[in-house]
């Protein structure tokens, strides 16, 4: 690890920002030869630290301590300089009267930097002299990144091995009505919510039920979450009935769950219950007599099982046995086949080798999958021989677990898995131990944390790692963009956590607290770290003044990222809370703080903010909707994420604040601009306030490195402005009076989203589209003329049209777009009585929604058309009378979602032929 933080400093000592300081801009006059033997030096003691590190980890106490060390040292030598050149660039900013004081304090402030810059130059010297005395040893560097060699498909679970019987047990189970409660339990990472996948999605379980709910209770669970989560899973309800809900106290909330699983045949999943405990917060809500819903628990602990249900079904999957666990490991390692049939003799020592290795997996499916992804990148004889090494060096030195015994054996291949990454992914992957449990990370914003942090250079390099990560099954793939190759959401296992957390923690990468409890259950605290932290999550409840207030007592100032996640309600920050906090992490990189309903009596950012120059992504989403930003936040000029979206409208005075500060971030690269008019309509308005807005009209002509604008008000920014924005790839507009012609294209832009008042003037929209030829995504929620024949967009794979009030059928248009594998058609998006798919239309459509078409009556599907169609949703189109003839035949479809349709289209439904295996849900 402390060769990736080397290499981490390193690139930050050669970025321009820098470099322009040692050179043309001279600010480090008189100390540049100092900073160029620091690197030197750093650079000499990056040799020797993949050894180094190597023996830390297996067991040298000493070289743990000096890895620690040099992570020090390489992080306090970044500081300096940077802090250095950041608050000489602030100062060549100001008025004559402040550059001048400012050139007398100078020397003074030299002196000592170079002071600093020599002590730590002599410590990473005596270090390296130290390293080499001890024996550590260069090892040259020929690791080579292989591309990989499968893809990976949109299926679930593709490479499912064994279980056969145990599938066929569960399913006899659940459709017996004697069984109340069908459990499946075992270590972690033996399978346990694989398999319960594959029973749920069962033709036999599909059409045994009629409602499904699927959640995830873990360790730090919310029993009204929990609860909440199964009703809108069962019924899919709209947004009035979610908010009804919502408004019900937790009696209510119980009671009408309660009444639904009693009233229907419903089967719910609660994967990963923990404790005894945990269940009798929940059981309230599941009928226990007279019932034909059922409940699926997947636990680590038989007694949470037995506890659920004494006299229920509990199946404890088996261990893989060794074909299994063969054939498991070959699906990961996809090239073996090739190898099997052109070289015989490589593929037997490979398979002996391999088989060897299997052993040490102990069966464990995990183990097996993070084994297999771990010799995909290892294609040859050679590396298989020394994995084989590897492995049983790593076993032989002895047990090692984390809490609990049945790590033991297991946790080691896990641990292998992670010392085999290049350096470039290591801090990557320490860095996920910043989620909760069981957490669905959004991965844009994923990758501009890792792109703040340093560790990649820009957010397609930060997807690249993850991608790297995915393919050694160190991260699991939540769902897929839209964007063939790219990941939306992600997750880790259980397992894989743990040791992301254990070596976290070891390696003092980064420090976790942890305030939230499960109801009932008590408080999971973990006490402020004495050593240095360089990165703090904090995992808070409703508590969380009296739990944030110890953080201001740590004031070395060396905290890099602080990142809180809490409960979604708002929370509210005392002011003499967040000014401390400021005050004392200065050197913050990353600053996430969301849903903040106040900070007291306070109406703006405390000017204090202006102190974190380091500063480059800032999290202020859903805070107070009157908070104004700090006039002093023009300091923070190396912000690239700035995130000001907020769920109510916003006043002039906020406007005012964002003129003054966001037009001077010219490092920004991703906007989120709050709603300014958001429900209001502006025309109304325009007397009063129209002369106001434009006196504070958004100037964002600056920002050239701008990749991601999303609301863009046309009522307060400058049309004219788009056209410098030469990098822009996502863009999100709102206007309230059209003027589409107007706005200037971003030639590269991947992804437009255009919101338009209800009472705005009709568009032709394709004038405005011809401008963006490269668009992949388009979201419209505009009143258009027409869609003409010809859509200028030919790369187009995703389309939502929502409130376009298009009264002719835009099926014959779509349907030419070859490219398009998402369409969805909402709510007044098409007024018209019938819809046509024509012959051989959409050739690439996988997913198609069809939501709240009140008028439409009739649906044509022709034959070749929807050919690869795979998940179907139809929602509230309850004058459509018939399910189309022309779906029936499409082998594809494996998932229909049929909410609030009319009794007639049901039945029509209910006597297709479809695909046996398709999983239907109807409401």
């Amino acid at each position: 690890m402390a060769e990736a933080i080397v290499c981490s400093v390193l690139q930050t000592l050669a970025q321009p920002i820098i470099q322009e300081a040692i050179g043309e801009k001279n600010f480090l006059f008189g100390v540049r030869d100092k900073v160029e033997d620091a690197k030197l030096e750093l650079e000499m003691m990056r040799c020797f630290l993949k050894d180094a590190d190597a023996r830390a980890r297996c067991g040298d106490e000493t070289l743990r301590d000096w890895v620690l060390r040099i992570t020090e040292v390489a992080y306090d030598l970044e500081n300096v300089v940077a802090t250095f050149v950041l608050k000489e660039e602030a100062a060549a900013t100001k008025g004559m009267v402040l550059r001048i004081a400012c050139l007398f304090k100078r020397p003074i402030e030299l002196h000592e930097v170079g002071s600093k810059i020599d002590m730590l130059s002599n410590r990473v010297s005596k270090l390296t002299r130290g390293l080499q005395a001890y024996g550590v040893r260069v090892i040259p560097s020929n690791e080579r990144q292989n591309d990989p060699r499968r893809t990976y498909s949109h299926v679930p679970e593709p490479h499912f091995v064994g279980f056969k019987e145990k599938i066929r047990e569960l399913v006899a189970h659940l459709t017996n009505p004697a069984s109340r409660v069908v459990s499946i339990c075992g270590m972690g990472g033996s399978g346990k919510t694989t398999l319960a996948k594959e029973v749920y999605h069962q033709s036999e379980v599909k059409n045994q039920f009629n409602c499904f709910a699927w959640v995830y209770v873990s360790q730090q669970f919310q029993a009204r979450e929990i609860w909440e989560g199964i009703l809108f899973d069962l019924f899919s309800p709209a947004e009035k009935e979610r908010k009804e809900t919502k408004d019900m106290s937790n009696d209510e909330v119980v009671r009408k769950l309660h009444q639904v699983l009693q009233q229907n045949k419903c089967l719910v999943v609660l994967d990963d219950v923990w404790t005894k405990e945990a269940w009798n917060i929940l059981k309230p809500a599941f009928p226990e007599n007279t019932t034909q819903s059922k409940m699926l628990i997947t636990t680590r602990k038989r007694e949470v099982a037995l506890h659920a249900d004494s006299n229920g079904f509990i199946c404890e999957p088996q261990h893989l046995n060794h074909q299994e666990s063969w054939e498991l490991l070959a699906k990961k390692a996809s090239y073996l086949k090739n190898i099997e049939e052109t070289n015989p003799s490589n593929y037997k020592e490979m398979k002996e080798l391999g088989n060897n290795m299997l052993k040490h997996c102990g069966g464990l499916p995990l183990a097996v999958v993070v084994l297999g992804g771990l010799l995909s990148a290892k294609c040859t004889l050679d590396e298989w021989g020394t994995l084989h090494e590897n492995v049983k060096e790593l076993i032989n030195k002895g047990e090692e677990s984390i809490g609990e015994q049945e790590y033991k054996g297991v946790f080691a291949v896990l641990g292998l898995s992670y010392d085999e990454l290049p350096y470039q992914l290591k801090p990557c992957f320490l860095h996920l131990a910043n989620f909760p449990e069981d957490y669905e990370i959004n991965v844009k914003e994923l990758c501009k944390l890792w792109t703040a942090e340093g560790f990649v250079l820009n957010d397609n390099e930060a997807h690249k790692c993850l991608m790297a990560l995915v393919r050694r099954s160190m991260v699991e793939v939540g769902n897929w963009s839209s964007i063939v190759g790219r990941i939306k959401t992600c997750r880790m296992h259980d397992l894989m956590r743990d040791l992301c957390l254990e070596k976290a923690r070891s390696e003092n990468f980064l420090s976790l607290i942890n305030f939230q409890e499960a109801e009932g259950s008590g408080v999971s605290t973990q006490v402020m770290p004495t050593r240095k932290v360089r990165r703090l999550a904090v995992h808070s409840n409703k508590n969380i003044v009296s739990q944030l207030l110890p953080l201001t007592n740590n004031r070395d100032g060396c905290l890099r990222s602080l990142i809180c996640f809490g409960p979604k309600e708002d929370l509210r920050y005392p002011r003499d809370l967040f000014k401390p906090l400021i005050n004392c992490f200065y050197m913050l990189r990353v600053l996430k703080v969301e849903s903040i309903s106040t900070f007291g009596s306070m109406r703006m950012l405390p000017k204090e903010i202006g102190r974190l120059i380091h500063l480059r992504f800032l999290s202020l989403r859903n805070c107070l909707p009157e908070y104004r930003l700090s006039p002093s936040m023009v300091n923070l000029r190396c912000l690239q994420t700035l995130d000001l979206r907020r769920n109510a409208v916003v006043s002039i005075m906020v406007l005012r604040s964002m003129n003054i500060v966001i037009s001077k971030l010219d490092h920004l690269r991703h906007l989120y601009l709050p709603k300014l008019w958001e429900g209001i309509c502006l025309d109304k308005l325009s007397i009063q306030l129209g002369c106001i807005v434009k006196q504070f009209q958004l100037r964002l002509a600056n920002l050239k490195s701008l990749e991601t604008l999303v609301n863009f008000d046309t009522s307060y920014c400058i049309l004219d402005d788009l056209s410098q924005l030469t990098k822009l790839t996502k863009l999100g507009i709102i206007t309230q009076n059209g003027g589409l012609g107007e706005i200037k294209p971003a030639s590269n832009l991947q992804s437009l989203d255009l919101f338009q008042s209800d009472d705005g003037k009709l568009e032709d929209i394709v004038p405005f589209l011809s401008s963006y030829p490269r668009i992949q995504k388009l979201k419209l929620e505009a009143k258009l003329v027409r869609l003409q024949e010809n859509i200028p967009c030919p790369n187009l794979v995703k389309v939502t049209l929502r409130s376009t009030y298009l009264a002719v059928d835009p099926m014959p248009i779509l349907g030419k777009l070859s490219k398009l594998r998402i369409l969805s058609l909402g709510y007044r998006s098409y007024f018209g009585k019938k819809m046509v798919c024509c012959k051989d239309s959409f050739p690439q459509l996988e997913s198609f929604s069809l939501q709240c078409l009140r008028d439409l009556e009739e649906w044509r599907v022709e034959e070749g058309a929807l050919s690869k169609l795979c998940h179907l949703k139809l929602i509230d189109c309850m004058e459509l009378k018939s399910y189309p003839d022309g779906l029936r035949n499409i082998t594809t479809l494996k998932e229909i979602e049929i909410i609030g349709m009319s009794e007639g289209f049901k039945r029509s439904f209910d006597q297709k032929e479809g695909d046996e295996d398709c999983h239907d849900e109807i409401e």
